[in-house]
């Protein structure tokens, strides 16, 4: 798999199977055949005409809803229903608990849902021309499903897709605190034990998950008494799962309106210290928003600062919202400062601060304010202090106090430190005891409550914000000393007041799974977890998988697994993966790939582009070719290739060779049908060679739109320079002709039928002159130009 960010989401098929009465294997993931293989297979099927030339590894910040993803949910797809449980929470002002919705591993229900018998087919059109826009589209057969929960009236998007399986996706996702995947490359499975695992595949190697949350304390003086209970009442945390790896993360700081601890009183913010860091295989996309809500009454004004050292009275407004966009409104420093989060003389929040790893200033000041162990006020970028100074969390000073003895991977962890800190902590050291590693973060961002002493801030701030999850990066993730490895986020309190430091912490999403082997920890493997594994493996390297790429084959793995206790599925799923195998080859050879017996040279792309055939075609038929080959090649890929059924890539590979067989381009000078009259055959005007050159290229449209030359001498011979500097001459006497000889054939008077009565014909007077022009002009008026000249004796000239 590519080990980039997506900056389009491909589609996806979700399913729960149940098998003899029990859910055998939960899944969710890439099912897409273009064979009906039987009733319990279900068919999706890409366009050939819709498979994207898009090569770009980054996902775009700015995309919207607008671009429409059949069967899956789009990019930005919310759920318009679903309340925010934690902003509703930050109203009460007596200290309450946390409403956990995703962290809990729990299992949704085991009622299976089958697709239907009937599940007709979708299949590529025999003729397409081929969409090279930026977001590939999938299409997947319309499947009517049974159930009370299977309102297909309910489940059709606008472009009449049925997306009930991607909604089954995102809510397993949600139910289980596990991200849906976001391409081929991971999937959810019931484990043996009731729970539930995320298996990502790449480059062949599976890497499994599970859901983690953690809450930390610190260790600082009157820290080391506080516990979970503390931490909860303090911090809220919330994932959203909505659709193809797109995670909406909710945090509420302070949700009763101040610090306080499990069941005391609450006490107003004091320079309150807070902030979220996330892990590198997310990247947020749009804005993220901050919601204050306050105490608004004259009896809680407070002291902002405006972070220069200036002070004033405030008193609040019971809600107000601010945001800020990562990309458009953070300088080089990390300073905030958009048109509704004022980064100084801002009455709510005291010196706002974003920082990612992009740059290595930016991942100083990250390391520094969020993980570092020690007081912090200059900004590694200006040198300078922070608006409003000291910005630090402490971080590495963290130790776990989940009462939860199960609910982290990787050795005992009851107060051990959350954080290895390789990178940051030169005063605490890198505590080797820690689990999560800090080189895992990728970007924070970190506030600053207002509020002093006897004037404190009553005030909850709830951060929400969307991010784009990739799964080949989560793999690759720093690990800790026992191969712990998390992905998500991190949200910390810091804040010395009322006479010692408050310091809570929640970390919220997925760690690796590990396994106790003798004294050392290793990776859990999906045979450990998931019933029939290894079996389904086996029927998988029943497949040969040579020409496939790495999204057809974890398809065609996902399937497997999904229907493994169906043997003669099983066996159709190896035959339609060999056969789409021998198809990826046709289509490779369609442009000179696989070519072990050089039978498909004059196919290699570079060959034909060179080729007379190609350069001297017509721009269409050029653009028709390279759009073919793009799509093919974007399936070809072995790693960075779409997911293609047999169906699509054998219209792929027709439209590659329609294109090819229509390039008819050669390397000959058409003779223009039209001479150029010239005064002058030895000499001509440069109007006139302007107008020969002029009749050369129009009789060779086609060679001068390639970028092919025509020039003229001075006795109308033309040359023709080819791309390649070769040349063709045609002669002037195909070009030009002489204008008099034209004028002689072209104006051959008439004779008037009626002659003119004069008293001498030796000897015309002017009247008798006038009259002869006339009645010959009379006898001629139909031509275009009759020479006349007066003589003596009336005869034409």
């Amino acid at each position: 798999m590519k080990k980039n960010r997506i900056d389009f989401k491909e589609k996806r098929r979700y399913a729960i199977k149940k098998v003899s009465g029990k859910t055998a294997s939960v899944f969710i993931g890439a099912t897409i055949f273009g064979v009906i293989l039987s009733s319990n297979l279900s068919i999706d099927n890409t366009k050939a005409d819709t498979v994207s030339n898009t090569t770009a590894t980054t996902i775009s910040n700015d995309q919207t809803s607008e671009t429409s993803n059949v069967v899956t949910l789009r990019n930005n797809q919310k759920n318009e229903n679903s309340s925010n449980e934690a902003a509703d929470s930050v109203q009460n002002v007596t200290s309450n608990t946390e409403s956990n919705v995703s962290a809990e591993n729990k299992a949704p229900s085991t009622e299976s849902v089958a697709l239907k018998s009937d599940t007709p087919e979708v299949s590529a059109p025999a003729e397409s021309s081929v969409n090279t826009s930026a977001a590939p589209e999938m299409r997947m057969a319309t499947s009517t499903t049974t159930g009370s929960d299977r309102n297909a009236a309910g489940t059709v998007d606008e472009n009449n897709a049925n997306t009930q399986e991607a909604e089954e996706n995102k809510k397993l996702a949600n139910e289980t605190g596990l991200t849906s995947s976001d391409n081929y490359s991971s999937n959810i499975y019931k484990g043996t034990d009731g729970n539930y695992y995320k298996v990502i595949t790449i480059y062949g190697k599976d890497y499994v998950y599970r859901p983690v949350k953690v809450y930390a304390n610190g260790t600082a003086t009157g820290q080391w008494a506080t516990n979970e209970r503390d931490t909860r009442a303090n911090i809220i945390t919330t994932k959203e799962d909505l659709g193809n790896g797109k995670v909406k993360w909710t945090v509420v700081f302070f949700p009763s309106k101040g610090l306080t601890k499990d069941n005391s009183t609450i006490s107003g913010l004091q320079s309150a210290k807070f902030g979220v860091a996330l892990t590198k295989d997310y990247r947020i996309i749009g804005d993220v928003t901050v919601n204050i809500d306050s105490i608004a009454d004259a009896g809680h004004t407070y002291t902002a600062m405006d972070g220069h050292g200036h002070e004033k009275s405030f008193t609040p407004e019971a809600n107000v919202v601010q945001s800020f966009n990562p990309n458009t409104d953070v300088d080089l420093s990390g300073w905030i400062n958009s048109s509704t989060m004022p980064g100084e003389n801002n009455d709510y929040i005291l010196g706002p601060y974003y920082f990612n790893t992009d740059t290595s200033v930016g991942e100083k000041n990250l390391g520094n304010t969020f993980f570092k162990e020690e007081t912090v006020n200059k900004n590694a970028y200006t040198g300078e202090n922070f608006v409003g100074e000291v910005h630090d969390l402490w971080t590495d000073n963290y130790t776990i106090r989940n009462e939860d003895k199960n609910a982290l991977d990787g050795g005992d962890y009851y107060k051990k430190h959350l954080i290895y800190d390789p990178l940051f902590n030169e005063k605490g050291g890198i505590y080797k005891d820690g689990f999560f590693n800090s080189g895992d973060f990728g970007s924070a961002m970190i506030f600053k409550s207002q509020g002093k002493t006897n004037t404190a801030q009553f005030s909850s701030f709830t951060i929400s914000f969307v991010a784009q999850h990739t799964d080949s990066y989560q793999s690759d993730l720093a690990k800790g000393p026992n191969g712990q490895q998390f992905s998500g986020i991190i949200a910390n309190t810091y804040s010395y007041q009322n006479a010692y430091y408050n310091m809570y912490s929640i970390a919220l999403g997925e760690q690796r799974s590990l396994k106790k082997v003798g004294k050392s920890y290793v990776e859990t493997q999906p045979g450990d977890k998931i019933p029939n594994w290894q079996k389904g493996e086996d029927a998988l390297a029943r497949i040969n998988k040579e020409y496939l790429n790495d999204e057809q084959i974890n398809n065609l793995k996902n399937e497997i697994h999904k229907n493994i206790e169906n043997s003669e599925l099983i066996e159709q799923i190896v035959t339609t993966g060999n056969d789409l195998n021998d198809s990826m080859k046709a289509l490779g050879n369609s442009v000179g790939i696989y070519d072990d017996n050089n039978e498909y040279t004059n196919r290699i792309v570079d060959n034909v582009k060179n080729s007379d055939k190609y350069i001297y075609a017509s721009k269409e038929k050029q653009k028709a070719y390279d759009d073919a080959v793009i799509a093919a090649q974007n399936v070809i890929d072995k790693t960075k290739g779409k997911y293609a059924d047999k169906t699509t890539v054998e219209t792929l590979t027709k439209n590659v060779n329609d294109a090819f067989d229509a390039l008819d381009g050669v390397k000959t000078a058409n003779i223009p049908t039209e001479k150029v009259p010239v005064k002058d055959l030895n000499n001509l005007s440069e109007d006139e060679k302007a107008q020969v050159k002029k009749n050369v290229e129009d009789a060779n449209k086609t060679l001068i739109d390639n970028g092919v030359t025509v020039t003229v001498d001075n006795k109308g011979n033309a040359t023709i320079t080819y791309l390649d500097k070769s040349t063709d001459e045609i002669s002037s006497t195909d070009l030009v002709v002489e204008k008099t000889n034209i004028d002689a054939d072209k104006n051959e008077p008439k004779v008037p039928s009626d002659k003119v009565k004069v008293d001498d014909p030796n000897k015309l007077t002017e009247d008798e002159k006038s009259e002869v022009v006339k009645t010959v002009e009379d006898a001629n008026k139909d031509e275009k130009e009759v020479n006349l000249t007066r003589r003596k004796q009336g005869n034409r000239r």
